[in-house]
């Protein structure tokens, strides 16, 4: 799942929003648990929610919740029970990139947020 493409609110050309391979292990994770523990259309449902989410980031790539204290220029939005953590990244030029989605009881500071991000 190396990214999502949705469309985009102005002009209805779909849009791509990038995940670290670190943030498509979470999906991954949060697949897995989501369909052994309530079901696949469990799962369908909170992953529509999960890409509304990155929809919004790319959109506003600016917004939700300064995260600079665990590194420069990471952000947050809350989706449900997850924190989904992004930044924008050079390498993607300067664009967001989704780096992380943990669940909120998730020690946030021991967390690794920068690794295999794609150029």
């Amino acid at each position: 799942m190396p990214s999502s493409r949705t469309p985009a609110c102005d002009n209805d050309a779909p849009t791509t929003i990038r995940l670290s391979h670190r943030a498509r292990r979470d999906l991954e994770e949060i697949r897995q648990y989501t369909v052994e523990t309530w079901g696949r259309e469990q799962w369908l449902s909170y992953y529509r929610g999960l890409v509304r989410v990155f929809d919004g980031i790319s959109e506003r790539p600016d917004g939700g919740r300064d995260r600079s204290v665990f590194a420069e220029g990471l952000r947050s939005v809350s989706y449900e029970r997850h924190v989904v953590f992004f930044a924008r990244i050079a390498a993607a030029d300067n664009e967001p990139v989704i780096l992380r989605i943990v669940h909120q009881r998730r020690n946030l500071p021991a967390l690794s947020y920068f690794e295999g991000i794609d150029g």
